[in-house]
């Protein structure tokens, strides 16, 4: 939260969060930390995309711009958030991500190799993801309507033929979920990779 409560574009900032842990969020990390922007604690949905538009529903529909970031990628830089918002400015909708360094094949369900897909264009999607707010409120009501899920919040907008902007992210912007991530979290920071 302290990368988002620093940048003066940021106006306010909504933070998404299990049911039940509302109080403890309040009073642990806003009430404790002290931010210096509005940040309102709101309960998620059962999924991802859920917790999003939930969290979508609070944005003012005045606002020009939302960042869209996952809490478990504590490693978010300063330069990543800034740009996001300029690129999502200029073109609609902007992502951070990294491109892959391994070789990635499309599997099939028996596990055998269907295809190697051509690593020099396949890019590791991070967040944050930045969005001129009518854009991925319009892809999320699309998206309902649909009863579609998707795995990030650029897919939605890909779905209504609308360009998404890359941009380059940061290898150490990890998404913490496994024990291993976490070990490699712990590197990072007493490392300061």
């Amino acid at each position: 939260l302290d990368v988002f409560d620093s940048i003066n574009e940021i106006d306010r900032i909504i933070l998404v969060i299990p049911r039940g842990w509302k109080k403890y969020c309040q009073k642990e990390i806003i009430e404790r930390y002290g931010y210096r922007k509005d940040v309102e604690v709101a309960n998620g949905g059962a999924r991802r995309q859920d917790s999003v538009a939930c969290g979508l529903g609070l944005v003012p529909s005045d606002y020009e711009i939302v960042i869209i970031h996952d809490g478990v990628r504590p490693f978010v830089t300063r330069r990543m958030v800034v740009e996001s918002i300029a690129k999502a400015r200029k073109f609609g909708a902007c992502i951070v991500a990294v491109p892959v360094s391994d070789t990635v094949k499309m599997v099939m369900s028996k596990g055998i190799i269907d295809k190697t897909l051509p690593r020099e264009s396949l890019w590791r999607v991070q967040t944050p993801q930045t969005f001129r707010l009518g854009l991925i409120k319009k892809a999320y009501a699309k998206a309902l309507k649909d009863k579609f899920y998707g795995t990030d919040d650029a897919q939605l907008v890909e779905r209504m033929n609308k360009p998404v902007k890359v941009m380059s992210g940061d290898y150490r912007n990890i998404k913490i979920t496994t024990k291993e991530d976490l070990v490699l979290a712990e590197s990072i920071l007493s490392k300061k990779l």
